[in-house]
């Protein structure tokens, strides 16, 4: 990637628990020994809409993002507004609790040493989901997860903690106090399908809540979302599948279904929590009872810095 000469490093000052200004402040001079032979401008973003119109406007051939997968996301959104042929080349040092995305990207969570290895990163074309015409780059989820990922955004807010331990506590109480299942009217594929779920998670990457593998065989740049949906059970045999998930060992237990497809539905009778990339969305209300997802695969939409 050192072809790169006009870099444009996005920071997001509420990363790292609120602390992304301080962050990029310690790791400034750093990065500027690295990249010191390129053009270099820095914009911190004030808010998401901010965030949304520097992705779309930034005249660069490289945007770095300081951020967690949030903020990442947030880019993304507007640099898929823009003609495919003009999007720059994506990059991330992570700042975030989860940092899912930068784990698919095998980029370090160590900060400094994503800098440090960012010079001989490869350059490859991912794919990326689209759902109600909201993009996500790694994941998007219903139900108990997406229950979970808003539950561990609240408990990071609130402890200041972060990482995959937080995302572990917040899936334990929301095990125990929200667990219940939800009726999917599905279509993958264009094959039809009902299930009455607990989990059903939509995956461009393999991991979700900072570092549990929910789909250990997804890959960025296959042409498939990866798709994993787990029926109901009770709580101390919901907290055992967890570990399994965590581990990525979880596939193969009778529970657990699995699918891959680049075009899905899914239709719920009353609204359902969902989220994607970490952010709460909504369904369209396409009937006086109906709630309709329409998910697809955008595949090869965005360049990226990998360390895979």
């Amino acid at each position: 990637m050192m072809d790169f000469q006009n870099i444009t490093v996005i920071v997001n000052p509420a990363a790292a628990n609120g602390n992304g200004h301080i962050e990029w402040l310690r790791l400034q001079a750093h990065f500027e020994e690295t990249f010191a032979d390129r053009d270099i401008t820095v914009i911190e973003t004030e808010s998401r809409e901010h965030t949304v119109l520097v992705g779309k406007t930034a005249e660069a051939d490289l945007l770095i993002t300081f951020a967690g997968d949030g903020g990442v996301s947030d880019v993304a959104q507007g640099m898929m507004a823009r003609p495919q042929e003009d999007r720059p080349c994506l990059a991330v040092v992570p700042l975030g609790s989860g940092n899912d995305f930068a784990k698919a990207l095998g980029i370090p969570m160590n900060p400094w040493l994503a800098i440090s290895r960012l010079p001989r990163g490869d350059r490859s074309l991912i794919d990326i989901g689209c759902v109600n015409d909201r993009y996500f780059l790694n994941t998007l989820s219903f139900g108990i997860d997406a229950i979970i990922a808003d539950r561990t955004t609240e408990l990071r807010r609130n402890t200041r903690r972060r990482g995959f331990m937080l995302y572990a506590q917040a899936a334990v109480m929301s095990i125990f106090t929200d667990r219940k299942s939800n009726l999917y009217k599905m279509t993958i594929d264009g094959k039809y399908l009902e299930r009455n779920l607990l989990i059903c998670a939509v995956q461009n990457g393999p991991y979700y809540g900072g570092g549990f593998k929910i789909s250990p065989r997804a890959l960025l740049d296959d042409g498939f979302l990866n798709i994993c949906m787990a029926k109901n059970t009770s709580a101390p045999a919901a907290l055992y599948y967890m570990t399994r998930i965590a581990q990525g060992t979880h596939e193969s237990l009778k529970i657990i279904e699995t699918d891959k497809a680049s075009r899905l539905s899914f239709d719920f009778v009353s609204p359902i929590v969902a989220q994607c990339d970490g952010e709460k969305i909504e369904g369209e209300l396409i009937d006086e009872n109906t709630w309709h997802f329409d998910v697809k695969l955008i595949p090869q939409a965005l360049e990226v810095v990998s360390m895979r």
